[in-house]
C-alpha cells in the first residue's frame, strides 16, 4: 500500500510538473515579455524604436560585414549587433531580415580586393587595427559596417566614428559603437523608409557662415531630415505659405550682417505659426587669422549691426556684447621653436575659446563630451511672460569672467601665467531653450490695416511651440584647412591644427537640439545612452592567468565530487538507519 501510494504521488508530481510547464508555454506564447536585468539597461530598447519597428510596413534587409575570425573586441561588437537585431526583430517580425557577411571569405586575393573596393565604394569604412594575442602583433583588415535596404533602396551604417585617431584604445571605441547600435540603427531605418522626411531651412543672406564652414553639421542633418538653403529675401512666405509652414525648424547659424525688418517679420511669424528656431548668433566680430600676420586684434561689438536684440529680447533672451574668458579653454598653435629653427607648434590654451562641459539637466545635454567656443557671449533671461518655460543649456566653468567690448585681443597673454583670482565670475549662460506661447515681436508696431489683412495672416501670439539660443556661432562651424592647394572642409568638434585634439560635444549638442526642436525625442533619448566599459586588467591578466584556468576547471570538478560524497554518504546512512 505504501509503495502504491508512493507510486501515484510521483504519478502525480509528474503530472503536475508537465501541465505547469505547458501553461507556461502556453502563457509564454501569448504573453511576450522580455527581462534586462543589466544596471545600465543594455539590452533593452527604447519605446519609441519598438513602435517604430511595428510600424514597419515592408522588410529591411541589413547586411553586416562584421564575420569570420574576429579580434575579441571586434566579436564583442558583431554579437552586440546580432542581439540588437534579435531584439528589432521580436518587435518588427519578419520585416527584419539580416545576414552576417565576411568580406574577406574568398581565398583569391584579387577577389578579396574587389570586394573591398565595392564596399569602399559603398560608403563603408576600412579600419586596418593591431591586436595583440599570445603570439605577439596581427593586423587585421575590418569593415565594421552594415548595408541597409528597403524597396532597393541603401544606405551605409559605420559603426565606429571614421574621425578616430590612429592612437585611439579599441575598446573605447567598441563601447562606444555598442552604445550607439540602437540609436544608429533607428536612425538609418528612418533615412532609408522615411518617403516625407521633416525639413530643415538654413538661414541665408546675413553673413551667415559660408557653405564649407557649415557642410559637417548639415550632411549630419541631412541623414535625418531634407536640408534646404533658404533666403528670406523680404518674401512674406519663404518660410510658411497661407496653409502651412514649408519648414520644420530654422537654424540661424552666424550671422555677420544686418536682418532688415522685413526679414525679422518673417521669422516672427514663422514663429508665431509654430515654427521652431534654432539661433546660433554672437555679437562680437573678430578674426583670429589676423593673429597670425601681428600680435594684436580688434574685438568689436555686433549688437546694433545685426538689428536682432529687440526681437530676441522680446522673446526672452538678452545676449551681451562681453566676451568670456575661462581658464578651461581650447588650445591654439603657439610657435615654441627656438630663433631661426625650424618652427615647432605647440597647443596653448587660449582663454578666449572657452571649452563647456554639459550636465545632463536636459536630454539635450545628458551625455554630451566637451564643446568648444569661440569669443563666446554671456546671456540672460528677461522678461514676465508665464507663457514662457526658460531653462538654460550650457554655461561655462567656474574659472571664468567677462570683459568688455570693444577689447583688443593680445596673443601675447598666452606668456602670462593666468591668475585664478581674477577669474572668479562663476559660471556664464551660454545656451537657453525656450518653450511655450511667444508674443510676437510686432504686437503693437504694425497699423491695423496690415494686421487685419488676411492675407498677412498676422498673429500676436504664437501657438505652443520652442527656441534654442546659443551665444555662439562658431559652435557650428567646422575647421577649413588648405590641403594640396584645395580647401577641405574637417569634421565639426575637430581641431584645425592638431589632429589628436578632438571635441566630441558639438556635434551631439547640435543634433540633440535639432532633435528636440522637431520632436524627434527618442533620438535625442537614444544618443545619450551610455554603458559603462568594463575591461579586464591585462596585466593581471597575464600574471594569474593560469591560477584562473585551474580555478575554472577544478572547480566544477571539485564541487561535483563533494556534492556526490555527500549524496553518497546520506544515501548509505539513510539504508543504514533502516536496516
Amino acid at each position: 500500500m505504501k509503495r502504491n501510494r508512493l507510486k501515484r504521488n510521483h504519478l502525480i508530481q509528474l503530472l503536475l510538473s508537465i501541465v505547469i510547464v505547458l501553461l507556461i508555454g502556453f502563457v509564454s506564447s501569448r504573453v511576450f515579455f522580455r527581462i534586462d536585468l543589466t544596471t545600465d539597461k543594455r539590452y533593452s530598447i527604447n519605446e519609441s524604436t519598438k513602435k517604430a519597428l511595428e510600424d514597419l510596413d515592408d522588410i529591411v534587409y541589413v547586411k553586416v560585414y562584421l564575420d569570420g575570425d574576429l579580434p575579441a573586441a571586434f566579436e564583442e561588437l558583431r554579437r552586440s549587433v546580432l542581439e540588437t537585431l534579435e531584439e528589432f526583430r521580436a518587435y518588427a517580425g519578419s520585416n527584419i531580415q539580416y545576414e552576417f557577411i565576411k568580406p574577406a571569405a574568398s581565398e583569391n586575393q584579387e577577389t578579396r580586393n574587389e570586394i573591398a573596393r565595392q564596399l569602399i565604394d559603398k560608403g563603408l569604412n576600412p579600419r586596418t587595427i593591431r591586436v595583440e594575442d599570445k603570439d605577439g602583433y596581427k593586423t587585421k583588415y575590418l569593415f565594421p559596417g552594415a548595408v541597409i535596404i528597403y524597396r532597393g533602396e541603401e544606405v551605409v551604417l559605420n559603426f565606429i566614428e571614421s574621425n578616430g585617431t590612429g592612437r585611439t584604445a579599441v575598446e573605447p571605441l567598441i563601447n562606444d559603437a555598442q552604445e550607439k547600435l540602437e540609436y544608429n540603427f533607428l536612425n538609418k531605418i528612418r533615412e532609408v523608409t522615411s518617403v516625407f522626411p521633416s525639413t530643415i531651412a538654413f538661414i541665408s543672406g546675413h553673413g551667415e557662415l559660408r557653405r564649407m564652414e557649415s557642410i559637417s553639421f548639415a550632411r549630419e542633418l541631412d541623414k535625418m531630415y531634407s536640408v534646404k538653403l533658404v533666403e528670406p529675401d523680404e518674401y512674406i512666405y519663404a518660410l510658411r505659405d497661407s496653409l502651412r509652414l514649408k519648414y520644420d525648424a530654422a537654424i540661424i547659424a552666424k550671422p555677420r550682417n544686418k536682418f532688415s525688418e522685413k526679414d525679422k517679420f518673417i521669422i516672427d511669424q514663422y514663429v508665431m505659426h509654430g515654427g521652431k528656431v534654432l539661433w546660433l548668433v554672437d555679437y562680437i566680430d573678430v578674426h583670429m587669422d589676423s593673429l597670425s600676420r601681428k600680435s594684436t586684434t580688434q574685438a568689436l561689438p555686433l549688437q546694433r549691426q545685426l538689428n536682432l536684440n529687440d526681437m530676441l529680447f522680446n522673446y526672452g533672451v538678452r545676449i551681451n556684447t562681453g566676451i568670456i574668458q575661462d581658464l578651461r579653454s581650447a588650445p591654439i598653435p603657439v610657435n615654441t621653436a627656438a630663433m631661426g629653427a625650424e618652427p615647432q607648434f605647440t597647443p596653448t590654451p587660449w582663454i578666449y575659446f572657452p571649452v563647456l562641459a554639459p550636465r545632463p539637466i536636459h536630454p539635450i545635454t545628458t551625455n554630451i563630451g566637451p564643446i568648444r567656443t569661440e569669443f563666446i557671449n554671456p546671456l540672460d533671461t528677461v522678461g514676465q511672460n508665464s507663457e514662457v518655460k526658460k531653462q538654460i543649456l550650457l554655461k561655462t566653468s567656474q574659472y571664468s569672467r567677462v570683459v568688455s567690448s570693444p577689447a583688443l585681443i593680445d596673443l601675447s597673454i598666452i606668456n602670462q601665467k593666468p591668475d585664478p583670482q581674477r577669474f572668479r565670475s562663476g559660471p556664464q549662460n551660454v545656451a537657453v531653450l525656450l518653450e511655450g506661447n511667444f508674443q510676437s515681436a510686432f504686437k503693437n508696431r504694425l497699423v491695423e490695416d496690415f494686421t487685419q489683412n488676411a492675407f498677412f495672416d498676422f498673429k500676436e501670439k504664437s501657438k505652443k511651440t520652442k527656441m534654442i539660443v546659443v551665444s555662439d556661432g562658431d559652435i557650428a562651424k567646422n575647421p577649413v584647412i588648405t590641403r594640396n592647394g584645395e580647401r577641405q572642409s574637417l569634421p565639426l568638434g575637430s581641431d584645425k591644427w592638431f589632429e589628436d585634439i578632438n571635441f566630441s560635444g558639438n556635434k551631439p549638442f547640435l543634433l540633440n537640439a535639432v532633435n528636440y526642436l522637431t520632436d524627434d525625442l527618442e533620438l535625442v533619448a537614444l544618443r545619450g545612452r551610455k554603458f559603462e566599459l568594463r575591461l579586464l586588467d591585462r596585466q593581471k591578466l597575464r600574471n594569474e592567468k593560469t591560477f584562473w584556468r585551474a580555478l575554472n576547471i577544478g572547480l566544477p570538478i571539485l564541487v561535483m565530487l563533494v556534492v556526490a560524497l555527500i549524496f553518497n554518504f546520506l544515501r548509505k546512512y539513510r539504508y543504514a538507519q533502516k536496516s
